[in-house]
């Protein structure tokens, strides 16, 4: 098989029940120059033995090829696998619960060739009800994922300020609403960052990208399942390993502030990136998944505190408070009271 032009990139956790779905849609491209890379991250429901039998004659012509890890690696490794193994002149990312509409490759591929772009990107998408059910004739909503839309394929001036305030106030997060230029990505040393969220890994891309594009052309439809991690309860320990993830992650802009002359001795332009950054990242795991709907229980407590311990030793009892407080403002909890475990 010659080298594709695309890298279809599927990084898949317990998926068996959608990932047929997420494959055939893009089997079924108009555009077909493309390869399928999965890369199944230790699934205990049988998702990569039913690829595996499934799709035998694509694996075995090349078309599909099937990775797995030897253990639950997460879904930054992953993708960072993923991406080492790609070969093809452009990759997108497919989560294994999603689909693309036929005409995805096709359309993303000539406009990234037409413009030279490094990036393309998608304002919009369609998404399911809350039951995740995608059939012939099941309804879907289209989001308007970007604040202000162009109702033509545009190229987005290439100045730091306006790429920052389209990352500020416009630009969405997630990596699947693009293509990207694969030699763009490696010759930036991009990739995904490990702190459970793409945005910073946007900012980084949007200052860099040369030639940056977007489409009002709808590709993508996102599953709304009851399932997935966006809608799976978080549980105390989980919180705690997200409080790390914040501290890692603001010890890691330290480190990409003073490598970037746009924000380098701009400390007002770096509070906007944290604050963006933590607030996103904070609403989207802790808040939306009602972690504090209980008020502050002894576990999660216990998680808080000893998240905080870690980093901050004998000061941690100041930042646990705030943590707890900020969060049962919203939940009209106290901050003062453990509640006791429910019966």
């Amino acid at each position: 098989m010659s080298t594709p032009k695309i890298s279809v990139l599927v990084p898949m956790y317990n998926r068996k029940h959608y990932i047929a779905q997420c494959i055939d849609s893009a089997l079924n491209q108009t555009f077909q120059d493309f390869e399928i890379i999965i890369c199944d991250n230790d699934s205990t429901d049988g998702s990569a033995d039913f690829v595996a039998e499934r799709y035998a004659a694509e694996i075995s012509a090349g078309k599909i090829k099937l990775l797995r890890n030897e253990r639950n690696m997460g879904f930054t490794f992953s993708s960072n696998r993923l991406l080492r193994k790609a070969t093809g002149k452009y990759f997108m990312i497919l989560h294994s619960d999603d689909m693309y509409l036929p005409h995805a490759l096709q359309h993303l591929y000539e406009v990234a060739e037409h413009f030279n772009a490094d990036v393309v990107h998608e304002c919009k998408y369609l998404t399911t009800a809350s039951d995740g059910i995608i059939k012939e004739g099941t309804p879907l909503t289209l989001v308007n994922y970007d604040r202000y839309q162009v109702k033509n394929v545009t190229v987005m001036p290439n100045d730091p300020n306006v790429r920052f305030h389209c990352w500020i106030n416009d630009i969405g997060i997630d990596a699947q609403h693009n293509i990207f230029k694969r030699e763009f990505f490696t010759d930036n040393d991009l990739h995904f960052e490990n702190f459970d969220d793409t945005r910073l890994l946007t900012l980084k891309w949007l200052m860099k990208a040369k030639v940056f594009v977007k489409t009002p052309v709808v590709f993508y439809i996102y599953r709304n399942s009851p399932d997935s991690d966006t809608n799976s309860k978080v549980p105390p320990e989980r919180v705690a390993k997200l409080i790390s993830s914040y501290i890692r992650l603001s010890r890691h802009l330290d480190e990409f502030f003073a490598e970037e002359d746009f924000f380098k001795d701009k400390p007002e332009l770096q509070y906007l990136v944290r604050s963006n950054l933590f607030f996103i990242f904070d609403t989207f795991w802790v808040v939306r998944n009602g972690v504090y709907k209980d008020g502050i229980t002894p576990e999660l407590h216990r998680a808080v505190e000893d998240a905080f311990k870690k980093h901050f030793g004998e000061d941690a009892s100041f930042p646990t408070f705030l943590f707890h407080w900020i969060h049962t403002l919203m939940f009209n909890k106290s901050p003062v009271m453990i509640n006791p475990p429910k019966n």
